[in-house]
């Protein structure tokens, strides 16, 4: 196995790297789009947006592959990002650089590898879009010029940045392994910690500006799930409910785990009718469309309890209270639904 070289301008590289505020964050709907087409399209089992940072490639989205990231000295897109042309290994196996490398050898198996180098916004190459497959493959001319677009879509992504004040300022805040600690390991949404700490920011910043509003959602009878069809599809569940939640919400707003089955969006700079409109459309995507599971199709709903912010408190723990007593309400009104919280304001 031949480990890439470290490249000339290497610090500077990570410098610019890490000034995107994107390393061990969660993820995120644009850049999973772009993996879901890449692999559609050029007919490959794995699509990444990988980082390639000082010890480890991390992947900021992962189609078709379970892992986060891999040793930085065993990928391929370390050598990818020594040239601004698309790296190309038609065969692993038979390629001296990676033929025993445990990424072949081993899980994903990877036989055929073709990565695109994406750019910071000074132009250092920070990583790639790349797609995987399990067999020796080759792109035609046509293929190769899909892969090169959706790149420059990922590379724009990248470098416009989506993170809001709150998630900016939380990243930036933090080490390497209290960032990695933040990110529920199952949904890749944030844990219950840190969507908390986010609240707590966005609810001081509310006080100078727009509303907040708070959604509590819940899968309902998501133990029956598990009783039927078993952890795995429960797990499952959970992380398509997860990414649909992200994708029906606006960019920059948050999501976390809460704990168990039950999930918060915080929707910043936001008054409660266009919140409203948010929720009806995460419950909607829940509910029309079955989620493939290790034990076939599963049909679930969610239950919704939303909370608007008082202008003139911080007060975090009241804000979820009356978001989770809206949320019973929800489930006892026969659930898959949802239900405006009232703010009790004190005396």
């Amino acid at each position: 196995m031949k480990a890439a070289e470290v490249p000339a301008n290497e610090a500077q590289r990570l410098a610019a790297l890490d000034s995107l505020d994107l390393l061990f964050t969660p993820s995120e709907e644009r850049f999973d789009r772009i993996t879901r087409i890449a692999a559609r399209v050029l007919g490959m089992p794995i699509a990444l947006v990988s980082l390639v940072a000082r010890d480890v490639q991390w992947f900021k989205s992962a189609h078709g592959l379970d892992a986060t990231e891999t040793p930085r000295d065993i990928s391929f897109c370390g050598h990818a990002i020594h040239d601004d042309e698309t790296f190309v290994v038609g065969d692993a196996a038979k390629d001296e650089r990676f033929f025993d490398n445990p990424l072949v050898t081993g899980g994903p198996k990877i036989r055929f590898y073709a990565g695109h180098p994406i750019h910071g916004i000074d132009g250092d190459r920070v990583g790639t879009l790349c797609v995987i497959d399990r067999a020796p493959k080759a792109l035609s001319a046509d293929q190769l010029g899909v892969l090169q677009d959706l790149a420059a879509i990922a590379e724009s992504e990248l470098q416009r940045g989506q993170l809001n004040d709150a998630q900016r300022e939380l990243v930036r805040k933090m080490d390497e392994l209290t960032l990695r600690a933040s990110v529920d390991g199952l949904t890749r949404v944030w844990n219950r910690s840190a969507i908390m700490e986010l609240l707590s920011a966005e609810l001081k910043r509310a006080k100078r500006g727009m509303p907040v509003c708070l959604a509590m959602i819940d899968v309902d009878h998501f133990k029956k799930v598990n009783d039927t069809y078993g952890h795995p599809a429960g797990d499952a569940v959970l992380v398509e409910v997860a990414a649909r939640i992200r994708r029906a919400l606006r960019e920059y707003d948050s999501v976390g785990r809460y704990g168990g089955e039950e999930f918060v969006a915080i929707m910043s700079n936001a008054s409660l009718i266009p919140s409203m409109k948010l929720c009806h459309r995460i419950r909607l995507s829940i509910e029309k469309e079955a989620i493939a599971t290790p034990a076939g199709p599963v049909n679930v709903t969610v239950s919704v309890g939303l909370v608007q912010s008082d202008p003139k408190s911080a007060d975090r723990d009241r804000l979820i209270g009356a978001a989770d007593a809206a949320l019973y309400r929800a489930k006892k009104k026969g659930r898959n639904c949802l239900e405006i919280g009232k703010l009790d304001v004190p005396a």
